[in-house]
């Protein structure tokens, strides 16, 4: 009974990638990772908006790595409603 249970209570996790830079001309650069439409772009400037914002609608902040000069990323996730 108890291994009903565990399986029933794992939910499926939303994942979001954040691009963030600080000249608008890197917006639309070349993204050296795959998944391009997976990525949102943000300007330095907007981050603190955008970061209240996500965390309003339930996302969380996991972790920030670089994979080029021009920027930096940051991963967010969140478990999805599957109820629906």
């Amino acid at each position: 009974m108890k291994e009903n249970k565990k399986q029933q209570t794992s939910s499926e996790w939303g994942h979001k990638v954040l691009r963030i830079v600080n000249d608008e001309y890197l917006l639309n650069s070349v993204i050296p990772v795959q998944g391009k439409e997976s990525i949102d772009h943000i300007k330095m400037d907007d981050l603190q908006y955008e970061y209240e914002a996500l965390n309003m609608d339930g996302w969380r902040y996991q972790m920030g790595f670089a994979l080029d000069d021009d920027s930096f990323y940051l991963f967010y996730k969140k478990p999805l409603d599957n109820s629906k």
